[in-house]
């Protein structure tokens, strides 16, 4: 093969394989300098250098030139085997590098087929997606030739291809939509401050701006509802529950479980969850089908729900008051401690039983409670306990006892990330000392 004819083979693999010219030919020097020092199994140095302009090859061995003809074919077989292996892993590393900085956006594609399951997806050129079972949703049909679009979840390498995975189910999906399609959500000036989603189903996404000129769910609705609707377009019809963020949490919670209309909110301590009561026609709408809408809404609240009716409150704490009686009958509580009690949702045994004297003390200063007497209530109300109840008690203790592992975990990590900042400012200080005392030229 003549010089022309190689540089011209070179130049059309650059074109068709989207890579630099040099890069090739730097491959092709490494491949042959591999290839001759085991067919010639030299001891001495041997090199090989092909002129990027003209591509003629030179080899030497201990500076001393090598005919080519002694390369052989067996060399020219190795150094193409060599070649090709390097040529594709330069192709992964360039399409990695295009694709890691697209990773947790949105990416369009073509369908191409779908094997197992998976549905392949061209995203141009030579990459290729693919979105699992897992990340589809449910009930879509992903046609050969249709345009999706997805959210690029993860970019990654697996020997020598790029792993690109895609998702249409992941609550970022809908966020990236939103910023896609509502420019003060691009902008930064309304923000997304929590998603929850049941793919195909139901979302619920908060949202907040601090310019009160700015309405966050109308801007995000759009006129006539032209901006929400591309949105729920794109998700096959799921249905979007806008709702304003609030910082104060019974308001937050009321927000997320429109369009029921709430009567109260109150916080129950010693469940660790919030008790929502609404009326009877709208214990339906609050709870929606098979509990999705008090499902989202706890998970994105991220506080424990019981929605009941005013008539089931009432009923509760007949029955709690009846349960407190025990208590009373044993003179170890009034009647107004009752009442106090059941205000709190301390209404029985089982819960009462969950707690520590230090507990009763802390919710109930004021009240009169002592360590001696709060210890003499717990100890009676494990007296009472029925076997259902033992089994209540043991549920809330156990739920507590997680709620502080994952408190200090949390704490933990913020402490962890605390000091990390704290060295990387340091670090930065002394650098910028250390820049500052160097002599200048």
């Amino acid at each position: 093969m003549n010089q022309g004819e190689f540089m011209r083979l070179v130049d059309a693999a650059a074109r068709e394989r989207n890579l630099d010219k040099k890069v090739i030919i730097d491959h092709i020097e490494r491949a042959l300098v591999q290839a001759a020092q085991k067919r010639f199994d030299a001891v001495g140095e041997f090199t090989l250098t092909i002129d990027r302009e003209t591509g003629e090859i030179r080899a030497f061995e201990d500076e001393k030139p090598v005919e080519l003809e002694r390369l052989g074919r067996i060399v020219a077989n190795v150094a193409k085997q060599v070649f090709v292996q390097a040529l594709k892993e330069s192709e992964r590393d360039m399409l990695y590098e295009d694709f890691v900085t697209r990773e947790h956006t949105i990416a369009s594609g073509t369908v191409m087929r779908e094997e197992r399951g998976m549905v392949i997806v061209s995203l141009g050129g030579r990459a290729e997606a693919i979105l699992p079972k897992e990340e589809q949703i449910p009930g879509e049909v992903y046609r050969p030739g249709s345009v999706i679009r997805a959210y690029l979840l993860t970019v990654g390498k697996k020997g020598q291809r790029v792993r690109l995975v895609l998702s249409r189910t992941h609550a970022n999906f809908v966020r990236e939509l939103f910023k896609a399609e509502i420019p003060e959500v691009a902008d930064g000036l309304i923000e997304v401050k929590g998603i929850v989603r049941e793919p195909g189903r139901r979302t619920k996404i908060a949202v907040a701006t601090q310019d009160p000129r700015i309405d966050p769910v109308g801007s995000c609705v759009g006129m006539r509802g032209s901006r929400i609707t591309k949105v729920t377009d794109e998700l096959g019809g799921e249905k979007i529950d806008i709702i304003p963020w609030a910082e104060d949490p019974a308001q937050f919670i009321e927000n997320s479980l429109k369009p029921a209309r709430v009567l109260r909110i109150s916080y129950d301590t010693f469940r660790d969850r919030a008790r929502v009561v609404v009326s009877q026609d709208q214990l339906p709408l609050a709870i929606g089908k098979a509990g999705q809408n008090v499902r989202l809404s706890a998970r994105l609240t991220r506080y424990k729900i019981d929605v009941m009716s005013e008539e089931s409150a009432a009923q509760a704490r007949t029955k709690g008051s009846e349960e407190l009686q025990k208590l009373i009958a044993a003179g170890l509580m009034e009647d107004f401690l009752r009442e106090i009690f059941l205000d709190n949702h301390l209404d029985s045994m089982a819960v009462l039983a969950a707690q520590t004297p230090e507990r009763l003390v802390e919710a109930f200063e004021g009240h009169h409670v002592t360590t001696e007497s709060a210890s003499k209530l717990i100890a009676k109300a494990e007296e009472l306990l029925t076997e259902e109840q033992k089994a209540e008690r043991d549920q809330i203790i156990a739920r507590r006892q997680q709620a502080e592992r994952e408190a200090a975990d949390e704490a933990a990590r913020a402490l962890v990330a605390d000091e990390a900042e704290a060295l990387a400012a340091t670090q930065a200080a002394l650098q910028a000392g250390g820049d500052g005392t160097q002599p200048t030229a």
